[in-house]
């Protein structure tokens, strides 16, 4: 592939991870306010939860970002496990879906330095 064909799509690459990156105060502010109405006891939050950690479990990693997938993959499977029954959603469990969307949101202020200093994938 011709050099400026390479550096064409590293460039559009790098642009969709900003965008992406750009974005994820949106992400958090909605896992922030499903947990919250979690907590409130509404049971059609926990599904959307669980489904709003999947999307982030793929799009993390597909976009460069493996700590935002990590993450978003953990919280993923407490979810699952508090959608099928098999954990009991508690104080203990809203406060570890607290942490692990404080530990994307992290992760995400990580990417996003990383990419206005250019040193790639957090």
């Amino acid at each position: 592939m011709p050099r400026d064909a390479d550096d064409a799509l590293a460039e559009q690459l790098r642009q969709l991870r900003r965008e992406y990156v750009d974005e994820s105060a949106l992400r958090v502010d909605e896992l922030r306010q499903l947990n919250g109405r979690l907590a409130r006891g509404d049971a059609d939050a926990l599904p959307a939860l669980r489904q709003a950690f999947h999307r982030l479990a793929g799009s993390g990693g597909s976009y460069g970002f493996p700590l935002v997938s990590t993450h978003a993959r953990n919280a993923e499977t407490l979810t699952q496990r508090l959608v099928t029954g098999a954990t009991p959603a508690g104080p203990a469990e809203l406060q570890e879906i607290d942490r692990s969307i404080e530990a994307i949101a992290g992760a995400f202020a990580d990417a996003a330095r990383g990419l206005q200093s250019g040193s790639g994938p957090t």
